[in-house]
């Protein structure tokens, strides 16, 4: 027994690139899946973390809304659950105008709270400090970026501007205090923030011992829901609710890292394809050892043992390797995503890796799996070859396998396309993993028999282009299982590189799309745009057109787990002049009937999501209340959301006791750059939030840019392991070929006609390979886009072309080291090879 495991281990020392190809793919496979887990956890602390950095800690906010009564309020009903808190800070907020010597007006964001408190939930660091304390009367804090920009130090009087019109009032403040921008002072802006004492800002909003927002940090986070319920009925006109939306952000979370667990899949398909192969030759070429320790008593039981043992030694070897690598993976992962959703104004995510013991775990016993799976088929069918067969060197191979191969491969085909029609988001994730993997499957067992069809037009063609030696070529490649191998890996490869720059293009025209439907120019967000500011936004020079746009958010739909993400009361006489809304039947008509009731047109992913129909009532809760709608229709996704709902705006107000508008939509006449700078000059006290629809499309399109990136990587994770195995297989087949060249060069064939054979195989294999991982990809496309309800498809057919020569170039590059070696072959010591 000693004697055998030696002689494997001894093997596996000796066949250096193929042990490295087999590691590399089990370290890459079980890197890509611990990211791939690791990632959800990563994200959701990345966000989490960036959002109480900025805006702070506490778990519950009481605030206005437009039905309250005040916008400020005693917090004496707060104060009677100190015993269940950790803190309850007040806090009030006012706007003011600082203008430089050299500048134009500022916009400064105050706020009005005990320093004590906002270092317990925003925590900062003062770097300069003059008689800051006690923290009263009129001194503020601002920041470094600020001091810095307006050339102000600590001891310097700063003078603000309150009021509009001819209730301006100035008002000056002692500069105390320069922080560093960290907490409350994290993030850029285009006002200042700074923060002054609770007590000043009181008096000068007439809001003696009011606030305006409650910060509430429970000793309990599992009290949370309990705690919302009991204030909400302490605040019954204001609005009470969690800092976060924790579970949202879990659910975010979650599909990411699904996504990403489809795109290893990718991965773990070529890894098991490698090591499957390279199992095939390892039992291959110990074949006549294996028969020899057999027929002096070894059991089957006995090598079967051995081999699995050679298997599980590389699956522990590069589970642990992948965890390292994996943790690599991971933090790039993690810093592409950060650079996606940095764009918020005022929030700096910073990259951050978070994992578990059982994401190591979990990674290594894959690696271990993966393993134990590609290898285990090639041993039990050595393990079922009588000695005799063995000894004599007569193993038949087995005609009726292959039958029930080309069988299983056009079922699979079939299959995979069929997923594709499979309607039900619920089994779109597992369906197109499923999918995506049994088309990869099938071109597998397909290639010997696609590569026999395509042999037949190219052998009659070399015939006449490269002669005799073409023929050969042709014939070589049909009977060489090692070339049908690269053949396949090459399809694989070309296939993933095809699915996701596929993606990636029809993300980037997806997103062209999207805003092509809204036809305004610029978003204006603002905390209170009624018809008054309408009407003043119509006076700007440059305004052609303006939309007042009522909108709730993350309506819960009673009866379910679903919610609709917005809810948009609509203006039937004027949206469509603003967005394209598409559906059967007449649009038009369908929006008016919205004024008739409570009615509701919802988007097809919605459609299925809630599973309803026409004519079905559902109920929303709006405002504490439920409501019943009655489903009326169904559109496409509303411009870049999918989760949309439109009823009638006179209904929404009332459900929702709405006054003000959520946002504003501008239609201008002159160039939306210069029109927004006026929009920004005029509105300048309430610092309204504008944003040009160009602008926004550019940072959607940087955003989709990093997770592209991201995607690309798997792509070229399966590359680079297809490259490997590739150049191994070549390898192999050099040596299993060896004797027969020493054979052709012996009756007279020259180095030149050697290597133009080898180059020749390389070239067409390539071609193949490239056709076959073309029509893969294009199912794999058509499987991707069924299972994401996209409304068509947007085929690279002009890059097709592309794909093709880069398989021929990557065959041709990896035939160079197998073609120098037959041409120094040494006839005499290859025939007696054997």
């Amino acid at each position: 027994m000693g004697i055998i495991t030696k002689f494997i281990i001894k093997s596996i020392l000796e066949k250096k690139l193929r042990t490295f190809l087999i590691v590399l793919s089990i370290v890459l496979s079980s890197g890509v899946f611990f990211a791939s887990l690791a990632i959800s956890g990563s994200l959701e602390e990345m966000l989490i973390k960036g959002i109480q950095d900025s805006l702070g800690n506490a778990d519950i906010t009481i605030s206005a809304t437009e039905k309250s009564p005040s916008p400020s309020f005693y917090m004496d009903k707060a104060e009677a659950y100190r015993d269940r808190t950790e803190y309850i800070i007040g806090e009030l907020n006012g706007s003011a105008l600082y203008k430089p010597s050299w500048n134009e007006e500022v916009s400064v964001s105050l706020t009005g709270a005990a320093l004590e408190d906002v270092q317990k939930m925003t925590p900062f660091t003062i770097q300069e400090q003059s008689n800051l304390y006690p923290f009263e009367g009129r001194k503020i804090i601002i920041s470094k970026t600020t001091a810095d920009k307006y050339d102000l130090k600590v001891g310097d009087s700063l003078e603000l501007k309150f009021g509009q019109a001819e209730e301006i009032s100035r008002q000056k403040f002692k500069i105390c205090g320069v922080a560093s921008p960290t907490g409350f002072f994290k993030g850029s802006s285009k006002s200042i923030s700074a923060i002054v004492p609770r007590e000043l800002l009181s008096n000068l909003k007439v809001a003696r011992g009011k606030v305006e927002v409650v910060y509430i940090k429970l000793l309990k986070a599992e009290d949370k829901k309990e705690m919302i319920e009991l204030l909400a009925g302490d605040y019954k006109n204001y609005d009470v609710r969690e800092m976060f939306p924790y579970e949202e952000i879990k659910q975010e979370t979650s599909a990411i890292s699904a996504i990403f667990l489809m795109l290893s899949s990718i991965v773990f398909f070529m890894s098991i394809f490698i090591i499957y192969s390279s199992f095939k030759v390892i039992t291959a070429e110990k074949l006549p050892i294996i028969g020899t320790f057999r027929s002096l008593g070894a059991t089957k039981k006995m090598t079967n043992r051995l081999l699995l043992g050679e298997s599980l030694l590389y699956g522990v070897v590069g589970g642990i390797l992948g965890c390292g690598v994996g943790v690599g993976i991971l933090y790039l992962m993690s810093q592409a995503l950060s650079g996606m959703i940095n764009g918020s104004e005022g929030m700096v995510f910073k990259t951050t890796i978070r994992f578990s013991s059982l994401n190591f775990v979990l990674a290594f016993a894959m690696a271990v799996f993966l393993c134990f799976v590609s290898s285990i088929i090639p041993i039990i069918k050595v393990s079922r070859i009588p000695i005799k067969e063995i000894v004599l060197n007569s193993v038949q191979s087995h005609k009726e396998r292959r039958r029930l191969w080309l069988i299983l491969g056009i079922v699979f085909m079939i299959v995979a396309f069929l997923s594709s029609l499979i309607d039900s988001d619920e089994l779109r994730p597992i369906v197109g993993s499923l999918g995506m993997l049994l088309s990869l499957t099938a071109v597998v067992m397909l290639a010997p028999y696609l590569v026999s069809i395509f042999l037949k037009v190219f052998a009659a063609l070399y015939a006449y282009v490269f002669g005799n030696i073409g023929i050969l070529a042709a014939k070589n490649l049909r009977e060489n299982q090692n070339i049908i191998n690269n053949i396949s890996m090459l399809a694989i490869g070309i296939a993933c590189l095809l699915l996701i720059n596929t993606a990636s293009y029809d993300n980037v025209v997806s997103i062209t799309d999207q805003f092509r439907n809204t036809l305004y120019d610029i978003e204006m967000y603002t905390a209170k745009g009624d018809r008054n500011l309408e009407n003043r936004l119509l006076s700007i020079e440059g305004v052609k057109e303006v939309y007042g746009d009522y909108e709730t958010y993350s309506v819960e739909v009673e009866g379910t787990n679903e919610r609709i993400s917005r809810l948009k009361g609509v203006d039937n006489g004027k949206i469509l002049d603003f967005w394209n809304i598409y559906m059967d039947g007449d649009i038009q008509a369908e929006l008016g009937r919205l004024d008739e009731g409570r009615n509701i047109l919802l988007t097809n992913t919605l459609k299925e999501r809630l599973k309803v129909k026409e004519g079905d009532l559902i109920k929303l809760k709006l405002n504490q209340r439920e409501k019943e709608y009655k489903v009326i229709g169904f559109f496409e996704d509303f411009a870049t959301s999918n989760y949309v709902g439109l009823v009638s705006q006179r209904f929404l107000k009332a459900d929702m006791q709405l006054e003000y508008y959520s946002g504003l939509y501008i239609k201008t006449s002159q160039n939306p750059e210069d029109v927004l700078k006026k929009i920004e000059k005029e509105f300048i006290r309430i610092r309204p939030y504008l944003q040009t629809k160009n602008a926004l499309q550019e940072e959607y399109m940087a955003s989709n840019q990093q997770v592209t990136l991201l995607m690309s990587g798997f792509s070229v994770l399966s590359i680079v392991i297809g490259v490997f195995g590739v150049l191994n297989n070549l390898l192999i087949s050099f040596l299993v070929r060896k004797r027969s060249l020493a054979v052709l060069k012996s009756m007279g064939m020259s180095k030149v006609q050697t290597v133009k054979m080898i180059f020749i195989e390389a070239l067409t294999g390539g071609a193949i390979g490239g056709l076959l991982g073309v029509i893969a990809g294009t199912l794999m496309i058509i499987i991707l886009v069924g299972t994401s309800h996209s409304r068509e498809i947007h085929f690279p057919f002009d890059s097709y072309v592309l794909y093709v020569m880069a398989g021929v170039g990557l065959m041709v590059i990896a035939s160079i080291v197998p073609a120098l070696k037959s041409s120094r072959l040494d006839i005499v010591s290859s025939i007696k090879l054997e």
